[in-house]
């Protein structure tokens, strides 16, 4: 990975902390599965309020997957940095699920002022349901 930035350390309990602390993730059902150095995944349980007629998850839960997981990994690499916030996001869904799914997010480049990266979705099943590229802006320090 190119970067422009030490690793930093940003630990599992410090995600799951973040995470727990923001009705939107709570509302969403989000938990933090694992972070790494520049990776980070996350889950997302099935309920109810997130499927769309026909049974199936919605597509902004695969996305709200990806973009947390994505947020996360870039957190790894640069510490506890809230305001970094998405600008660009293309998603594939790749076929629908109604149940509980998983997301992985990789850091592909950070740079001081943009992170790029691309994430991954899976069903209950390990099948991979959607793909995601992904680009943040990080704030000025």
């Amino acid at each position: 990975m190119d970067d422009d930035t030490d690793t930093a350390t940003f630990t599992l309990d410090e995600a799951r902390g973040l995470v727990s602390s923001q009705p939107f993730c709570r509302w969403w059902g989000l938990t933090v599965v694992d972070v790494g150095d520049g990776t980070a995944t996350v889950a997302l349980a099935s309920a109810p309020h997130l499927l769309r007629p026909g049974g199936v998850l919605h597509g902004a839960s695969y996305e709200v997957v990806a973009d947390l997981a994505m947020w996360l990994a870039i957190m790894t690499r640069v510490g506890s940095e809230p305001m970094a916030v998405t600008i660009e996001m293309k998603t594939s869904f790749l076929r629908g699920t109604s149940g509980d799914i998983t997301g992985t997010a990789r850091l592909l480049k950070l740079g001081r002022r943009i992170a790029f990266g691309q994430a991954e979705v899976f069903d209950a099943n390990g099948d991979l349901v959607a793909h995601s590229t992904l680009s943040y802006i990080r704030p000025t320090v």
